[in-house]
């Protein structure tokens, strides 16, 4: 039997073991406790005393609030007109708050759906850490409505600035496009970016409790100031006409592409500047960059015999020749050291003006060698081709380019002479036939016309400058004369209903990048004229890149493009018909110049 004490002893002795194992717990406990606590008073004091009051407001704003950075608030793209041809409005984008936005499946694939984007890369953004994220910029208004029923937590929509184009397809590799940042990425976007673009708006939204956003009505607010307006040359009916023209006649050459160049052969004004293919700057989700070139300023190429009319202008001047001097044209072959150069069709002799109506090869460079080389580069020079830099400065010009003439052997001198061996743009063969037409005056082409700020004041004005003579007027109206013989005669296709036309045909050789030898099936189809031929009220220039359908000439393709954009515009310019010639009687007939043979300039 167990004595009394010794019982007790054995029932207390476990309960003292737990009590001083609790007591050691509490311990701990209560000296981490106050260690944690002297941590937290510590750094209490430290960013009392050391933290600047600005960071700590920073580190408050990122939890609680956030900036968002809406797109600028473009200037307006206006015609010659005043008509819009890019405004800024008002588009719907969506936007989320990640740490919200949770839709179930059905949701999800109802917005990828509605925002034709895939369904991963929803996921993608709900996964962010941030409390805001784009999910779509810039959408139509029925995918916002649609949107908007859903009522998902956590998805926003923002109006903020976008671009709008009303012409659509039409001058938009001219005029470009702008990206969801209002930034300009192409064409006239890109270029006058800077004065176009106005300043960005910043939101500041916060958060609440919940992490749903707290927006205020300056998401709705016009950002000020907005960009500066550009108002171009262009005229947009006049681009249209241009448009519908040339890419009817690529589609039934079935070319690879092409481009037609409308100007003012006085002013230098360009008043369409049309490429086929093109694109919608309003929907670019499936662009294709190929369909973005402005060939009409950045293709460079052979110009063959539409540069020949410059040589015989130059030769009548300086008269080398006279209109109707016969030249021996070697029933079409001319043996030139080892090399040999052809005529199309082979004439035993032609008068100067017979040359270019009938495009002999043979004929003009006899015209160029009594010039001498130095001559002939020098006239292209002076006309406005193969320039030192751009005539207009867009993002992906060229110019034209003609080794010394230091250089050039006799074949490559014959080459030159009919429009080989060099290269130009089609602005630069827009400027030199304004000249040759206009009078002889040296015309630049242009296409902003001014720059105005967003309270209306100019700062900027196409200067009118003093115009150089590049011809005298009566050799001007001798080669109008000569080139309305060569629509009559030689490129009917270029006649109009109502107006008298006259112009030059070009098919060009072109290079194959392998073999670096002239393709046997691939040309340029061109044609450059103006109209009416006694009043030139414009310029027109076509050209069509390896039409498929023979022949490949441009009297073919690209005449009948060229006289149905002289026939619509000049009617919607209100030009006086000319076309056909009415009879007048001896009272009416223009008195002759005695000394010149010829009607005396008004």
């Amino acid at each position: 039997m167990i004595p009394p004490n010794d019982w007790i002893s054995q029932q207390i002795a476990p309960k003292k073991r737990r009590l001083g194992f609790h007591a050691r717990r509490a311990t701990w406990v209560t000296q981490g406790m106050g260690f944690l606590f002297a941590v937290v008073l510590v750094r209490s004091f430290y960013i009392h005393l050391f933290v600047d009051s600005k960071l700590l407001q920073k580190i408050a704003n990122s939890q609680y609030s956030q900036v968002i950075h809406i797109a600028p608030y473009r200037g307006t793209l206006y015609d010659r007109r005043r008509s819009p041809m890019a405004i800024s409005i008002r588009a719907p984008s969506i936007a989320v708050n990640p740490k919200v936005f949770d839709p179930t499946t059905e949701e999800r694939r109802k917005l990828s759906h509605l925002l034709q984007m895939p369904e991963s890369s929803i996921k993608k953004i709900e996964k962010k850490s941030t409390y805001f994220a784009w999910l779509k910029r810039t959408i139509p208004e029925n995918e916002a409505a649609a949107i908007r029923q859903m009522d998902l937590a956590g998805l926003h929509l923002i109006l903020e600035p976008a671009r709008y184009y009303p012409g659509n397809y039409y001058a938009s590799p001219l005029i470009g496009y702008v990206g969801h940042d209002g930034k300009g990425l192409l064409g006239l976007e890109r270029q006058l970016d800077a004065e176009l673009r106005g300043e960005s708006l910043d939101i500041r939204h916060s958060v609440d409790a919940r992490g749903d956003w707290i927006l205020k009505d300056a998401a709705f607010a016009e950002p000020e100031p907005s960009g500066n307006s550009v108002h171009l040359t262009i005229d947009q009916v006049v681009q249209e006409i241009a448009e519908d023209a040339l890419s009817t006649w690529v589609a039934n050459s079935r070319a690879k592409h092409g481009f037609a160049i409308v100007a003012d052969p006085y002013s230098g004004e360009i008043l369409a500047m049309a490429n086929y293919p093109r694109f919608n700057p309003n929907d670019t989700s499936k662009l294709n960059i190929s369909d973005t070139q402005n060939n009409a300023i950045s293709y460079t190429f052979e110009p063959a015999s539409a540069v020949k009319p410059f040589l015989v202008a130059r030769a009548l001047e300086n008269k080398i020749t006279t209109e109707n001097e016969v030249h021996n044209c070697e029933n079409g072959q001319l043996r030139i050291g080892k090399k040999v150069i052809h005529d199309v069709h082979g004439y035993k002799s032609l008068t100067t003006a017979e040359i270019l109506i009938h495009s002999s090869n043979i004929g003009i460079y006899k015209i160029a060698k009594r010039m001498g080389k130095e001559a002939v580069s020098r006239t292209f020079k002076e006309f406005g081709l193969t320039a030192a830099q751009p005539t207009i400065l867009l993002p992906g010009a060229s110019h034209g380019k003609l080794e010394d003439w230091r250089q050039w052997k006799d074949i490559r001198f014959a080459n030159v002479a009919f429009g080989q061996g060099f290269i130009v743009t089609g602005l630069e063969m827009v400027e030199g036939y304004s000249a040759l037409v206009n009078g002889g005056k040296h015309a630049t082409p242009y296409l902003i016309e001014k720059i105005t700020s967003p309270r209306g004041a100019v700062v900027y004005q196409h200067a009118t400058t003093t115009q150089d003579s590049v011809l005298q007027f009566e050799t001007s109206k001798t080669m109008r004369s000569i080139l309305h013989r060569i629509t009559m005669e030689a490129a009917p296709l270029a006649k109009t209903a109502s107006y008298s036309t006259g112009g030059k045909t070009g098919t060009t050789q072109k290079v194959d990048p392998l073999t670096k030898k002239y393709g046997k099936d691939t040309r340029i189809a061109s044609f450059i004229g103006f109209a009416p031929v006694d009043d030139p009220h414009i310029v027109v220039y076509v050209v069509i890149d390896e039409p498929q359908e023979k022949p490949y000439f441009g009297a073919k393709w690209a005449a009948p493009a060229f006289g149905e954009i002289v026939e619509r515009t000049l009617q919607y310019m209100n030009v006086p018909a000319d076309w056909p010639p009415q009879k007048l009687s001896e009272a009416d007939t223009p008195k002759k110049d005695t000394v010149r043979g010829s009607t005396k300039p008004e």
